[in-house]
């Protein structure tokens, strides 16, 4: 999602003995801490940009009195360090607080009342309230289309924060023209924002993935990764971002060599970050690229990667999460294919007990996690034990989607070759024949 700028204007970390300024010297500081937290959200340092902006409000207040322009531009700008820095319900309150101050000096028609409609509609954003975003950022656009002009920059940022709120909702037909219109926008302009340029470049080829154009997808975000490098320091947060989407494309073009390349890089950047939640991107990154290298059969690396990925989400969220159950199904799989089974087994295990203690004893995932197990017990030549529990994943799953969804298919798999192993041909014939039409009729290749 694309942050609007902080509205321009003023800022250093001299809060001392201001009292004693003549109010030009204390107007002069507050420009100057004002400059220098906007610089510091621009390098994504928000918990300072946070502590340099609440000094330019306290100096804005006393300087200009409650009610002046200066103090709701810094309450807009502090309102959105405080969105970048996670603190979502001061971010709230503020906003609200700059929005009914500048409609109050400058009317309800003017293009800085716009930026805090869409400063508020992001707040909402980011809380997934995508809902509650969308009639903020429509106005937004409404004003500054009115008041501006239909290829102003401004336009261009409400038609990509409008998209972006439609993308999140599932609406991709509506969210596809407002992007390409800011990204027409950004490009005409006289003079380049290569910021601009890349988000913009980045939220297209997020949606273009949704809809399955994998090929421009990689096309775009590779483009944007281009303008980002123009724009912002190499280990900038929208880098890493950009970096994991395109990875995501490469995985479904199967271009995997290129996908543990992006995901690496990601990988790199997310590790310096000190943000809220950074070691639970890591994990992600790790699972991500511990994925790509078990495409590729490098097992060594994978098992590293998983490994760490279970240990950062163990600290993360505790030992009995939905996270941590999905790191240990990963880390027992790259043990089977390197034919570790006793090593496997109690991850495997582990993994099947959380999910059915937080989901229930009849939830598919639960059934994905017996799978995986018979599989493994096949592996050992525990046929009677993997039938054990491959009948219960396929009862479970019946009972979830049916008797005859293509869902069914990896369990009845499965169960038909053990089935073979224990001498049932007969039954396992049965099952061959259930599995050719369940995939005719739905066309699974």
């Amino acid at each position: 999602m694309s942050a609007t700028n902080p509205t321009a204007c003023l800022l250093t970390v001299l809060a001392v003995f201001l009292s004693a300024l003549p109010s030009n010297a204390q107007e002069a500081t507050f420009k100057k801490l004002t400059a220098q937290a906007n610089d510091l959200y621009r390098q994504a340092n928000y918990a300072q940009a946070v502590r340099v902006g609440q000094d330019a409000l306290k100096v804005a207040e006393k300087t200009f009195g409650p009610s002046h322009r200066e103090v709701a531009t810094a309450l807009g700008n502090l309102a959105e360090y405080q969105r970048a820095s996670g603190n979502y319900t001061e971010a709230e309150t503020l906003q609200k607080r700059t929005l009914l101050l500048d409609q109050k000096l400058l009317g309800p028609e003017h293009p800085d009342v716009a930026v805090d409609l869409n400063n508020l509609a992001l707040l909402y954003d980011s809380l997934g309230r995508y809902a509650d975003a969308e009639p903020f950022y429509n106005q937004a656009l409404e004003i500054d289309q009115h008041t501006l002009g239909p290829d102003h920059p401004d336009v261009a940022t409400d038609l990509n924060n409008l998209a972006e709120a439609y993308r999140a909702q599932g609406k991709l037909t509506e969210a596809e023209p407002f992007l390409r219109r800011a990204l027409a926008i950004w490009e005409k302009q006289p003079t380049p924002n290569p910021r601009a340029i890349a988000t913009v470049l980045s939220n297209l080829g997020a949606l273009t993935a949704a809809q399955g154009k994998n090929t421009e997808s990689e096309q775009l975000l590779t483009r944007a990764l281009e303008k980002w490098r123009q724009a912002v320091r190499a280990d900038h947060p929208g880098i890493a971002a950009t970096l994991r989407a395109l990875g995501a494309t490469q995985v479904s073009l199967r271009e995997y060599a290129k996908a543990e390349s992006s995901y690496t890089q990601a990988l790199a950047i997310d590790e310096k970050a000190h943000a809220k939640n950074s070691n639970q991107q890591v994990a992600k990154d790790l699972t991500n690229l511990g994925l790509i290298l078990f495409q590729q059969r490098k097992y060594d690396a994978a098992e590293a990667r998983f490994q760490r990925a279970l240990t950062l989400d163990e600290a993360n969220y505790g030992k009995e999460h939905l996270i941590v159950a999905s790191d240990a199904n990963n880390l027992a799989e790259v043990y089977r294919a390197e034919g570790k089974y006793k090593t496997a087994e109690p991850l495997y295990r582990r993994a099947a007990l959380i999910d059915e203690k937080l989901l229930g004893p009849d939830h598919p995932d639960l059934a994905n996690d017996l799978n995986n197990l018979g599989a493994l017990y096949f592996s050992e030549g525990r046929y009677a034990d993997a039938e054990s529990v491959l009948k219960r994943a396929l009862v479970i799953k019946q009972d979830a989607f049916g008797p005859n969804d293509p869902k069914l298919l990896p369990v009845l798999d499965n169960y038909a070759i053990v089935l073979r192993a224990l001498n049932r041909n007969t039954e396992a014939a049965a099952i061959d024949a259930r599995v050719k039409e369940i995939r005719a009729k739905s066309a699974t290749p």
